[in-house]
Formats: structure tokens, C-alpha cells, sequence
């Protein structure tokens, strides 16, 4: 035979060099669509935390701000009917000026409290001094509580105390005379400071920034603090327009008014109180470690793409070896699989007498009273024991003992079972009949016949009055809307019940 000319050896060899150029088109192709893929991923992550972040942290200032104000209307209210009740005499005005500085004492967020007159002339304050000429008529909460005659809790713009110069928010309701007349006013005014304190402890870059702002779009506080900013209305921005009316809370990517950041914002109504929290997140910042995992990425995608054209041809001679390994480990995990399966039903079965065990009835019997509650359906439980059963012990030996329990266990199984029924061994000579949509007289008649097939078995029993082995049986009921029922309690009354058919004289059944 002669050698193959070099023009056949080529032949033979072009399919695999046209196979390795598939493939090593394919791999450039997977790498850079998985890099594309990989990176477009990683940004919609980063953005959706961001988007999680906002609104968990939105919420929690919301609720932050509602407990705050919560705190100082309480305080108000208090203020309010004392003062409404008692009246502004010279002992009353006292007793008024000790409550105001208990409540500022305790309360760090409070600035100070205050009375004034139907003419804004001040009556008590928290500071024990009045002024002689001191009048609050011209304030807007002022003016408000005495132009609307409501009950209404009125939180005003930030305004520079003219007590201590310092910016706080007042917080104000009307007083009454008894005709319903304008009395006055009760006012508390809240450190503008306290939320600067506190909105600064959080970790924040120096982009993000959080707000506290009315219901009309004025701004209360705001981080990062600028003192021009306090005051100011974003009424006209796309999230008091476009936003806030049609959803209380949620999320939302703005360009800010302010200094044209972009943010993610998470905003919130706060219950109650005419209040908006707004969070908002530099979207810069939040993509920044994006962008450096990106360049990581394509640099890594690089070199990996230089392994695997140089690995290509022995991952495919590994190829065959690996999918034979993975066979093998399939077949391995699915023994375990049905190893364990068989683990766990014997765990959850009685070794003596195959019924259920005492873990499987506490299991079952709660999740039997949780669809009771729920479905507004009748449970029965039945607790059998066995009569004189030590005595019997005492007699005949722990190993015909234990017979008699397999028996009386054999029997149970056999007698007519409805799917969710339950036998199962409490404990010692103690068996359990779970019985789901089953009435008292239900379970009285089931109790009955179990009675009775127990002693139809005959087993001898010299130590029971009636010769032979017999039970009694407990029967307990939750009928629907016993919403209060628990496993514990269902338990004890059916072994109330046990007791009583014992007490009675054995061999029968009672129900709670």
C-alpha cells in the first residue's frame, strides 16, 4: 500500500481544524455575551438594593418622625385638657409650668413647651418665665388655630425661637373656652438640631441625602445640612406632583432641584401627621462599585479567555470522563436521597407498635388544629388507656405487655380510617386517635367502637375485674370558633376526660 499523499493528510485534518475554530468561536462569543450578560446583571442588583435600601430606610425615619411626633402631641393633649379643665389661675399656672418642664426634662428632642392667650400673650411656659410684653399673636400657627376651630394637630414651618434663638419646629392645638370659643393656644416647639444629630448618625456618602418635609412640600430638615435649604418648598417637583398623589410610599429615581445630583430615592408618608420622609441614594455612588467590578470583570473575562482557548482541546477529552463522574454522582444522591426519606418516616414511627410516634402526633395535631381555626372545622381527639396495664405487666411480663400494645396497635390500624385520621403512641400504655371534620357524637360513637373491638380481642387479663383487657377512652372537641384552642389544651382536656372514665370505674368513655 502506498503513503498517503500530503493532500489527503489534509483532508482528514481540515474537519477538526474547522470543529476548533467552531468552538473557539463559540467560547469568544459565550465569554463576551456572559461578560455583557454578567455586567448588566450586577447594575440591575446594585440599583434594586439601592431601591430596597431607600425605601427600608424611608420607612424607618417615617416611623422615627411618627414616634417623635407622636410623643410631643401626646404631650399636648395633656397640656390641652389640663389647661382647658383647670383654667389659667395663679395655682393652676404652676401646676401647668411643672408638667411643661417635666416634659421638655424628658424629652431631648423638645425645645420648650408654651401657652398663650386668645390674644397670644404668653401664660406658662416650660422656662418658668413669661415676659411681660412677650406675645406670639403674629405666628402662622397662631393665626391658624385661631381662624380654624378644630382639633386639629398643626405642625408649622421652622421659625427661630424668640426664647433661645434656636431653629425649631412648633407643634400647636387650639384651646377652647367651654362655648367653644377661641381660648388660646398649646405649643411645643421640637430642636430642628435634634433631627440634624440624628439623620447624621447614619452612613451616608456625602451625595445622599435625607429629608424631612411637610405635606405641602416645605422642607422641615435636610441632609446634607445647609441652612438656606430649611424652609424652602419642593411642591413643584416631580415627587410632590407626580408621585406623592397617588402613592404614599415607594420608590423613585429624581434629579435633585437642589444641586442636579442624581439619586434613588425612597419616600414615605408618615401615618397621622401631615410629614414626608425622603431618602435618596447618589445613583453615582450606589453604581460606583459597579464600575470597578465591571473593569475587574472584563480584565478577568480577558484572561480567561486566553485558559480556555489554551485548554480547549483537553477539556474536551474530559468531557466524556466528567459526564460519566457526574452519573455516578447522580446515582449516589439519589441513594441518599431515598436513604434519607427512609430515615425520616422511621424517625417519625413508634418502634414497638408501628403506629405513628409521639413527634409525629405533636406535629400532626398542631397542624390539624391550625386548619380547624382557620376553616372553621370540628377536631376530635381520642386518648386511650389501657385498664390495669401494670397490673397486667406484674402478671404476665413486660414482653407479653409489650404484645398486648402491638395488638391493641394492629387492631387500631385495621378498623376503618379516613385519610387524615391519625393513630398514633403517646406514651407508655397512651394511644391517640387525631380525628379531622368530626363531631362529639362523631367521636363518641368512633370511641364506642374502638371500646368494643378491644374487647372483642379477648386477650386474659387476671388482674381486670372483667378478666380480659379493656380501655377507656378520653374524648375532647374543638368546635369552630374555639379560636384559643391550642395543642397543650386540646390535650388536657381529653386527658381530663381519660381521668374521669378511669375514676368512673374504667372500661368506657368520656368527653370533656
Amino acid at each position: 500500500m502506498t503513503p498517503p499523499s500530503s493532500e489527503s493528510a489534509k483532508s482528514r485534518t481540515s474537519p477538526l481544524l474547522f470543529q476548533a475554530a467552531v468552538f473557539v468561536v463559540i467560547v469568544v462569543v459565550t465569554l463576551i455575551v456572559f461578560n455583557v450578560w454578567q455586567s448588566w446583571h450586577a447594575r440591575k442588583l446594585d440599583l434594586q438594593s439601592a431601591d430596597n435600601g431607600t425605601s427600608n430606610l424611608a420607612r424607618s425615619l417615617a416611623q422615627h418622625a411618627y414616634d417623635t411626633f407622636k410623643q410631643v402631641d401626646n404631650g399636648l393633649l395633656d397640656l390641652k385638657e389640663r389647661a382647658e379643665h383647670d383654667g389659667f389661675g395663679a395655682p393652676q399656672q404652676r401646676r401647668l409650668q411643672k408638667v411643661m418642664h417635666d416634659q421638655v426634662t424628658n424629652s431631648p428632642q423638645l425645645h420648650g413647651s408654651f401657652i398663650f392667650d386668645a390674644q397670644g400673650r404668653w401664660v406658662v411656659t416650660s422656662f418658668g418665665l413669661t415676659g411681660a410684653h412677650a406675645n406670639n399673636g403674629d405666628r402662622a400657627y397662631f393665626q391658624y388655630h385661631k381662624n380654624h376651630n378644630n382639633n386639629n394637630f398643626y405642625i408649622g414651618k421652622v421659625i427661630r425661637s424668640r426664647s433661645t434663638d434656636d431653629l425649631v419646629i412648633p407643634i400647636s392645638r387650639r384651646l377652647n373656652h367651654p362655648d367653644g370659643s377661641f381660648a388660646g393656644v398649646v405649643l411645643s416647639t421640637l430642636y430642628v438640631d435634634y433631627f440634624r444629630n440624628f439623620y447624621d448618625d447614619f452612613a451616608l456618602e456625602d451625595n445622599d441625602a435625607l429629608s424631612l418635609l411637610l405635606a405641602d412640600g416645605t422642607i422641615l430638615y435636610r441632609r446634607p445640612y445647609a441652612p438656606n435649604n430649611i424652609g424652602k418648598n419642593v411642591a413643584l417637583g416631580v415627587l410632590f406632583r407626580q408621585i406623592l398623589p397617588y402613592s404614599a410610599f415607594g420608590n423613585a429615581t429624581l434629579v435633585s432641584q437642589f444641586d442636579g445630583v442624581e439619586r434613588i430615592y425612597g419616600y414615605s408618608r408618615v401615618p397621622h401627621y401631615p410629614l414626608v420622609i425622603a431618602a435618596g441614594l447618589s445613583k453615582h455612588d450606589v453604581l460606583s462599585s459597579w464600575r470597578k467590578d465591571t473593569g475587574l470583570f472584563a480584565l478577568g473575562g480577558g484572561i480567561l479567555l486566553a485558559i480556555l482557548l489554551a485548554l480547549g482541546m483537553a477539556l474536551i477529552r474530559q468531557i466524556n470522563h466528567s459526564l460519566q463522574t457526574e452519573a455516578e454522582l447522580v446515582r449516589t444522591r439519589d441513594q441518599l436521597t431515598q436513604m434519607n426519606q427512609t430515615l425520616e418516616e422511621l424517625a417519625l414511627l413508634d418502634g414497638l407498635t408501628g403506629l405513628a410516634n409521639r413527634r409525629r402526633f405533636d406535629m400532626a395535631l398542631a397542624n390539624h388544629i391550625n386548619h380547624a381555626v382557620r376553616y372553621q372545622r370540628d377536631l376530635a381527639l381520642l386518648i386511650l388507656d389501657i385498664d390495669y396495664f401494670k397490673q397486667y405487666n406484674d402478671i404476665y411480663g413486660h414482653v407479653a405487655g409489650d404484645r398486648c400494645l402491638q395488638q391493641i396497635g394492629r387492631l387500631l390500624k385495621e378498623m376503618p380510617n379516613r385519610v387524615g385520621d391519625l393513630i398514633a403512641r403517646y406514651g407508655g400504655e397512651e394511644l391517640t386517635i387525631i380525628l379531622p371534620d368530626t363531631d362529639l357524637a362523631e367521636a363518641m360513637s368512633c370511641a364506642k367502637r374502638v371500646l368494643a373491638h378491644v374487647r372483642r380481642l379477648q386477650i386474659p387479663h387476671e388482674g381486670s375485674p372483667l378478666g380480659l383487657i379493656t380501655v377507656s377512652i378520653g374524648v375532647a372537641i374543638q368546635a369552630p370558633g374555639d379560636a384559643d384552642s391550642t395543642p397543650v389544651a386540646l390535650i388536657k382536656q381529653a386527658d381530663t376526660a381519660l381521668y374521669q372514665a378511669k375514676k368512673n370505674g374504667k372500661n368506657q368513655v368520656c368527653h370533656a
